[in-house]
Formats: structure tokens, C-alpha cells, sequence
């Protein structure tokens, strides 16, 4: 993803059709893509007037779709063995490299494996001792940064991630507010929602499971229009 985000960064820059400005919608893992091309080289594009994500794994996943900490009997035990396999294997140098899934993976019980061999998400997270502080004055520029989350999604572990919401490392799920994160404003978004443009929304169902009309009503009208 590191190689995509440079690129599309590039791209963008190149345009010049949107140099009165733009906005960006980032459907379930885009979500954090383009969340890092705004953090990464915001600075040096026409405005990024709104971001918005749907479904998006802002603070990873820890599980594999479907498996929640309510499961029982042999649903618990196969995702129990899932989960080890994903703990020993995730952060694995061909897996880490080429895997996508991998480069957002993050198991609240060893967190310090996460932060030192993910490649992709504690860096965009800004959550290793040395914090970039470019990446919390782009995504601050923002004017608004839209967050949806699926209601009934299970294939987001945890759903709230979409928020930006994560485990504990045991059964619950810490929001952002409460985080370090917005706390120390490691991103910016303590500064974007005093200013109003931090938003969380719902979306019904199950991951990307929506009409062209709901997109059209809540996103395109409400957001873009």
C-alpha cells in the first residue's frame, strides 16, 4: 500500500483539474488508503475539501470477517485457530509485502509486534514514539472527514474500527475520544472536530452492503452536493 499511496499521491498532484479543489470517498479499506495520501502529501495538492469513508478499518482489524467475541461452540474454536494462525503469520516479511489485509492487521494482545514489523497502518496511525507532524496538519485541513460505519458489519473486526474505535486488548471497545490518539491529537482529529468537520455516521447492513439510492441520499447530496 506504501508504493499505491506515492503513487496515487503523484497522480493527483499532476491534474490540474483539480486545482480549484476536490473531494475523495474511500469505500471500506480506500478508506485508509486515501486517508494516507491526505496525510502523506496533502501539502502538496489542490485543497482536499471532504474525505469520506465507508466501512474503513481505521484502526485495523483483529479478527477474520464473521468472527466476533460472541461467538460459541465450534464457531469460537475455528475462529480461536484462525486468529492464531493470523497472530503468527500477518506480520511474516512475504505476507507483510504482499498481502494487503496483512498492512492493517493489529492483535490488541501483541501490540508490539504490530508496531514493529506492520508497515502500513502504525505509521498512518502515528502511533510509534516519533510522531510526524505533517500527517496531523493535512488531515486537520480538512474541512470535513465523513465516517461511516456498517451497523450489522462483521466483516470489519471490530465494526468500530470504522470510527476509529478499537479493542482494549480484552472485550471492549475503547472509542476515539478516549484514545490517546484524539487525546494527544496524534492525527488531528481532536483539532477537526472542535472545528465541526469531524463526522460520524451509520450506514445499515452489512459491510458495503448499501443501494445507489441510500449512496446517492446520504452521501452525494448530504456531503457533496
Amino acid at each position: 500500500m506504501n508504493q499505491q499511496v506515492a503513487r496515487v499521491c503523484g497522480e493527483l498532484a499532476a491534474m490540474h483539474e483539480l486545482k480549484g479543489g476536490f473531494n475523495m470517498v474511500g469505500f471500506s479499506q480506500g478508506g485508509q488508503f486515501l486517508r494516507a495520501v491526505v496525510q502523506r502529501c496533502g501539502h502538496t495538492l489542490p485543497p482536499v475539501h471532504s474525505l469520506i469513508t465507508l466501512g474503513g478499518q481505521h484502526q485495523g482489524v483483529a479478527n477474520t470477517p464473521g468472527c466476533s467475541v460472541d461467538l460459541t461452540g465450534a464457531a469460537a474454536k475455528a475462529c480461536t485457530a484462525m486468529q492464531l494462525l493470523l497472530a503468527r503469520g500477518a506480520y511474516a516479511p512475504w505476507v507483510r509485502e504482499n498481502i494487503v489485509q496483512a498492512q492493517y492487521f493489529k492483535d490488541p494482545l501483541q501490540l508490539g509486534a504490530y508496531l514493529r514489523y506492520n508497515i502500513f497502518l502504525p505509521d498512518i496511525n502515528n502511533e510509534r514514539d516519533v510522531k510526524n507532524s505533517k500527517y496531523a496538519d493535512n488531515l486537520a485541513a480538512l474541512q470535513r472527514l465523513v465516517l461511516f460505519r456498517f451497523d450489522h458489519d462483521t466483516t470489519v473486526v471490530p465494526r468500530d474500527s470504522a470510527w476509529f474505535s478499537f479493542w482494549d486488548g480484552a472485550e471492549t471497545v475503547v472509542p476515539l475520544r478516549e484514545q490517546p490518539l484524539y487525546t494527544e491529537d496524534w492525527l488531528g482529529l481532536q483539532r477537526l472536530d472542535k472545528a465541526g468537520g469531524l463526522i460520524f455516521e451509520s450506514a445499515p447492513g452489512e459491510h458495503m452492503q448499501f443501494t445507489l439510492k441510500w449512496f446517492e441520499e446520504r452521501v452525494i447530496d448530504t456531503y457533496l452536493a
